[in-house]
């Protein structure tokens, strides 16, 4: 996850020879030229054809979990199904989605934002000063989202132009970001009594909630962008290979902040939002935030290495985690069992990742 790609060029011959290769990132984000050089590297042999099937069980795999534990909570609890608790999974997701929605591009660019949490807590705190101090309600939503832009923006300071690893800089950031919020409210939550923003967050456009809207806008936007946009290509290519985006032209460093930009501004978003759902800000909102983020994200199959990843396999492993939270509450489990199945979710979210990854760059 180094951002010092200035340099990469000349660093070693044989990184060069391979640059060839992992470059049809930039042309090809998803990978299917890429699978297809394989199989004919290859040829049409036994070997081959087992890796298209575990290939395709790893693609298919985050579907298939969710589409059981679905069937099993349906037939364990006769009210999962039922449209007040499909929509309350939904709500229930909806910031979290927000949040790792811009960590998967962070991570297919190759870089990790540890401070989505600290990020929400801070919006969150900001907005409600604001609207409390008089400011309009959207004047103040902007005021948070430039917050977040701001936090965006000095991430990609430390990494792309300081040159500290993502993983060390935010993850400093994000201690500060929270004390910050911590010394705005002395600790404390700070309510909403002006409820416009209350109010916006909770209604239900069609019947749905705004939370619900908002969360399927920013990944309908989000594949989009990456899918049929040049931009979004030149994130896949620089994650796969920095040195062979820079020599085809890809202007690394500002990618880079460009993408940190993209993910504070949705760690903002999810502030708002929270701040909305809650009537308040607090400065100990979403504290682990980036445990269920990081698991949704991997559990989607998007690996750390960069290069390879899609944004509606996060959403299924959002709705994953959404769901069995969901499905254990309506059955009585003990929390402390939810702890444990959490826990080994995320075990398994980080296994799929890594048996991904190590297939991806063979």
């Amino acid at each position: 996850m180094s951002s010092d790609t200035e340099r990469a060029p000349v660093q070693d011959t044989k990184q060069a020879q391979k640059a060839p290769s992992h470059s049809l990132g930039v042309l090809d984000p998803r990978g299917w030229l890429r699978r297809s050089a394989i199989v004919s590297a290859h040829g049409p042999d036994e070997r081959a054809g087992r890796r298209t099937v575990v290939d395709r069980v790893l693609d298919l795999g985050i579907y298939v979990a969710l589409i059981g534990l679905i069937i099993y909570f349906s037939q364990a609890s006769p009210y999962f199904l039922s449209e007040r608790n499909l929509l309350n999974i939904g709500s229930a997701v909806a910031v979290t989605g927000v949040l790792a929605a811009g960590m998967t591009i962070a991570l297919i660019a190759g870089q990790l934002d540890l401070t989505v949490g600290a990020n929400v807590a801070l919006t969150s705190v900001v907005v409600a000063i604001l609207i409390e101090d008089g400011w309009s309600t959207w004047l103040a939503v902007a005021a948070g989202i430039v917050v977040g832009l701001l936090i965006g923006l000095a991430n990609s300071t430390l990494v792309v132009s300081v040159g500290i690893n993502s993983i060390i800089a935010t993850l400093a950031m994000g201690i500060v970001i929270r004390g910050l919020a911590l010394i705005f409210t002395d600790g404390q939550n700070k309510p909403l009594t002006h409820l416009a923003l209350t109010d916006f967050v909770n209604d239900r456009p069609l019947g749905i909630p705004t939370t619900v809207w908002l969360l399927l806008a920013v990944f309908v936007i989000g594949t989009i962008v990456m899918t049929f946009t040049r931009a979004g290509w030149h994130v896949y290519g620089v994650g796969g290979n920095p040195s062979a985006a820079l020599r085809a032209g890809i202007r690394t460093k500002r990618l880079y902040t460009t993408v940190f930009l993209v993910t504070g501004a949705l760690a903002a978003l999810g502030g708002v939002m929270t701040a909305g759902t809650s009537s308040s800000g607090g400065p100990n909102y979403a504290v682990g935030a980036e445990f269920d983020v990081l698991t949704a994200v991997l559990l989607g199959g998007i690996g750390l290495g960069g290069g390879a990843g899609r944004l509606e396999r996060t959403l299924a492993g959002v709705l994953v985690i959404g769901v069995l939270n969901n499905g254990l509450t309506l059955l009585s489990v003990e929390s402390y069992y939810q702890q444990l199945a959490r826990g080994a979710v995320f075990v398994l979210a980080v296994v799929m990742g890594a048996i991904s990854e190590r297939r991806r760059t063979r």
